[in-house]
């Protein structure tokens, strides 16, 4: 009753849940251009996600496995289907999630050790993350949906979708275990001293800490929807929000019939809704000031597409931030990580692998 209630009243003031506010990028999230002037190190069309372990970067692109082997990325397996998520172990173990649907842990050799289809009695659907716990037990996964695929998320987000779930499982040691479920849209998860699990809720904006004592918000009002997580060596971790809000978006979501109308008339490539890259075609939504002038987009108009990285430190404040601007080409970052002194990006948006240096400040910035 009392929740029926305080939505009425929301919806009739225009506040708490039908407000369409959206938090400013100021202070430690100004814009500025580290992400549109790294370093472009390999051109790869859907890279998606990054893993490190033993001094080796990882990556999923596509159909393909790649190892960074002396700067340059070498094509080592291609798949029947796209990789979804990737994580790496100490020893040369590999896990990874194949069209959402199935997870496979690779021995040292390449040989499939063990294959994963359902957690929880549920069928996968859309596995998105992978990590390895701190106890090296037992791998971690989110599940984004359990109605659409990875590639799917718009369709997650605009069915207001709440039925993600982060889920262990120990190999060789029965079924996988469902942590947590009814998460809007879960997507990214990152192990911590203590056995506390960190994890992206997407449409919520925000990053949970799960452990003993139940589950509560470590990052939250976030400006995008965040995705996977890496460790920071200096404490704390990365973020990778792989879109970002805007007011439009957030009122069509509150739209009811409208979002309706358009989900089921409109090509998804047109839909006022946040999407990895932009700029392709005039038929795309605008709001305000995305409206060129003199042929110049102004890199302050409301994206539709950005590239957005936050360091976020032990204590859950966002401390730092990269950027890749509405006018930037490095848009969509799905996954980072950090090897050999730089911090690596997928930028699944522009279909490139970013290398970034990491300043003294940025190293010490978590502490």
């Amino acid at each position: 009753m009392l929740d029926t209630l305080r939505g009425f009243t929301d919806r009739l003031l225009g506040r708490g849940s039908a407000a369409i506010t959206v938090p400013v990028m100021d202070g430690v999230l100004k814009p500025n251009r580290a992400l549109d002037n790294a370093e472009v190190v390999a051109e790869l069309a859907d890279i998606d996600d990054l893993a490190v372990a033993d001094g080796v970067l990882w990556i999923a692109a596509g159909h393909a496995l790649y190892r960074l082997d002396g700067g340059v990325p070498v094509e080592l397996r291609r798949f029947e289907r796209p990789i979804t998520a990737l994580a790496a172990a100490p020893g040369g173990r590999l896990a990874l999630a194949l069209g959402g649907t199935q997870v496979l842990l690779l021995a040292p050799d390449g040989a499939t050790a063990h294959t994963l289809t359902e957690a929880g009695g549920r069928a996968l659907r859309c596995v998105n993350a992978l990590a390895w716990d701190e106890a090296g037990r037992r791998w971690l996964f989110t599940e984004g949906s359990a109605e659409h695929a990875p590639e799917r998320w718009c369709h997650d987000l605009m069915a207001h979708g709440a039925s993600g779930r982060v889920c262990a499982w120990a190999p060789g040691g029965g079924a996988a275990q469902q942590l947590s479920a009814g998460l809007r849209h879960a997507f990214g998860v990152l192990p911590q001293a203590g056995g506390t699990v960190l994890v992206g809720e997407s449409w919520a904006h925000r990053v949970l800490a799960l452990g003993s004592g139940g589950t509560a918000p470590r990052v939250a009002d976030l400006p995008g929807y965040p995705s996977r997580m890496a460790a920071a060596a200096g404490g704390g971790f990365w973020l990778s929000c792989f879109v970002c809000r805007t007011q439009l978006v957030e009122f069509v979501l509150r739209e009811e019939a409208y979002r309706r109308r358009m989900v089921a008339e409109i090509d998804p490539r047109y839909w006022i809704a946040p999407a990895l890259s932009s700029g392709h075609s005039f038929l795309e939504p605008l709001q305000g000031a995305g409206v060129k002038q003199m042929g110049v987009l102004k890199p302050w108009a409301p994206p539709r597409s950005y590239g957005l990285v936050v360091r976020v430190n032990a204590q859950g404040q966002v401390v730092s931030s990269l950027h890749s601007q509405v006018d930037g080409r490095h848009h969509g970052i799905t996954a980072v990580a950090e090897h050999g002194g730089a911090l690596f990006a997928a930028s699944k948006g522009g279909g490139r692998l970013l290398r970034v240096r990491m300043t003294a400040e940025e190293q010490g910035a978590a502490r």
